[in-house]
């Protein structure tokens, strides 16, 4: 697939999701990753690595839908983490390290509990709903034998990461928890 033909499929995605269509570009995204949605100024850009043309057509759509619904902003506040969670997830974590601080003389032991406590907390929640809202929204714009599909292709072929792309994969769901819940939520 050239990059023409997938801006023009991620246009065309766009118009279905209703959002505005990310830019498109050949790049490199992290090792294992076959495309990315990666912030570019105040905008989003797609970006497409040279293993994308190798994946069947389905994964290649599912993985743009994936990219086109993460682009959309005002929806994953609204479905995937509102303020609110956000407010109560930062309180809880204020809440848990405020009598570090008069335990102890240093802020070191405060910050490095927030840092753990966000890490294995708060990111983890967040990721989560973020996840399981793209999900929703791609089964129920494009179909949801198609994200199933997708993701027993991604369990098939699970993608080789390292680094903190590896650590980010290890938050979110497995794809098996992800059709799961996505069979569960089916009305």
């Amino acid at each position: 697939m050239n990059i023409d033909e997938i801006r023009l499929r991620v246009e065309e995605l766009s118009r279905r999701f209703g959002v505005h269509a990310p830019g498109v570009v050949r790049g490199e995204p992290p090792q294992g990753v076959d495309c990315i949605l990666r912030r570019q100024g105040k905008g989003r850009v797609i970006v497409v690595g040279p293993t994308f043309d190798a994946l069947p057509e389905y994964a290649r759509d599912t993985d743009l839908a994936w990219a086109v619904t993460a682009s959309d902003r005002a929806y994953l506040r609204k479905e995937g983490v509102p303020t609110r969670v956000s407010v109560g997830l930062g309180v809880l974590v204020g809440l848990a390290c405020a009598p570090l601080v008069f335990l102890f003389d240093s802020l070191v032991p405060v910050a490095v509990t927030a840092l753990a406590l966000l890490i294995l907390v708060v990111l983890p929640v967040m990721m989560r709903r973020q996840v399981y809202a793209v999900d929703r929204r791609v089964a129920e714009v494009c179909g949801a034998e198609s994200i199933h599909r997708a993701l027993r292709y991604v369990q098939e072929h699970p993608p080789r990461t390292r680094g903190l792309y590896r650590l980010a994969l290890k938050l979110q769901p497995s794809p098996e928890r992800r059709a799961a819940r996505l069979l569960a939520a089916r009305p």
